[in-house]
């Protein structure tokens, strides 16, 4: 019945998706996340799909520090080029923070002296600050009870990094909002924005505690269908590129059809295609393939709540039905 919808064999994308993800012969939790999202059809695709409503971007949030208003009287010209750098900030506002893999604990040992065992009743860290160079790239180093010079540890690093180098808002010791406890208080309140603006604050992207929180977030958001708190956000994108990266699409793509973003929909499935270049998906004509038989291809092929996704469908069409006929 779909037939239309698979792409040519001779697709050249299609081939090279395939070819990059069959040169290598890791499972999907050991691939790299980062290198898929920073692609720039990636970006673009994510970007369309988080929307750029300006009322949104700039509300007025509960803040203590806010500027006064200030008015100004403004000519046309004037008031466009203002409308024009307003435009400007609201993408500044939505640069979306990076979605990277864990980082693993590499520990290299430098040197062992057995005569500075004991010199010390504590451990002793070490950091670069010379001048220029990027605080990720510079060298931590810690000098052990026993004498052992190693390499610092992850802990170890951010903390070097924060005494040196501070993150306005960052802080030494984790906020307990972070801890399970606390997130889910946070969480059945739905200030999802809140604590993801604190966690980008307070972890760097591939940190365990920052992957930790997020992930707990998206699955909430998933679960209570509250997806639409974050649109037009910078954390949107991201939330999206992990329901796609785990095959977790299906609720989300039903909200974006009850809502009439059948674009975004298919901007989704397109995305879902790239993730997963051996999936049914990556076969659909995306170019000459309405957005309603895209969507009922992969009910069909893909999906893992099936009912869910036909029903919304349906309802869909009919709603366009009567309009078409009231039209």
């Amino acid at each position: 019945m779909f037939r239309s919808l698979i792409r040519p064999s001779t697709c050249v994308r299609c081939l090279i998706n395939r070819i990059q993800y069959n040169s290598t012969n890791k499972n999907k939790s050991e691939i790299d996340p980062g290198k898929i999202f920073i692609r720039r059809d990636v970006q673009d695709l994510l970007i369309n799909i988080t929307g750029f409503d300006l009322s949104r971007i700039f509300r007025v949030r509960n803040n203590k520090n806010l500027d006064r208003i200030v008015y100004k009287y403004l000519t046309d010209k004037q008031l466009k080029e203002e409308q024009e750098k307003t435009i400007e900030r609201g993408r500044a506002k939505l640069q979306m923070p990076p979605v990277l893999s864990e980082a693993n604990e590499n520990i290299e040992i430098l040197e062992k002296d057995e005569m500075l065992s004991g010199f010390s009743t504590s451990k002793h860290l070490f950091i670069d600050i010379s001048l220029g160079i990027p605080i990720r790239d510079r060298l931590i180093v810690a000098r052990d009870i026993d004498g052992t010079l190693r390499t610092a540890t992850l802990d170890e690093k951010r903390r070097m990094r924060q005494i040196y180098f501070p993150i306005v808002g960052r802080e030494l010791i984790m906020p307990k909002m972070f801890e399970d406890e606390h997130l889910e208080k946070i969480l059945e309140r739905g200030d999802y924005e809140f604590i993801l603006d604190r966690a980008c604050t307070q972890f760097e992207p591939d940190d365990r505690d920052y992957i930790r929180v997020t992930h707990r977030i998206y699955e909430h958001i998933d679960q209570t269908n509250s997806y639409d708190v974050l649109r037009s956000t910078r954390h949107f994108g991201p939330m999206a590129f992990y329901f796609v990266w785990f095959k977790k699409i299906d609720r989300f793509m039903n909200d974006m059809i009850r809502r009439d973003l059948m674009n975004d929909a298919v901007s989704l499935l397109q995305l879902y295609a790239i993730v997963h270049p051996n999936s049914k998906v990556a076969e659909y004509n995306f170019n000459d393939t309405n957005p309603h038989d895209l969507i009922q291809a992969f009910i069909e092929n893909e999906a893992r709540i099936p009912d869910l996704l036909g029903e919304a469908l349906r309802q869909y069409s009919r709603k366009t039905q009567q309009a078409v006929t009231s039209g």
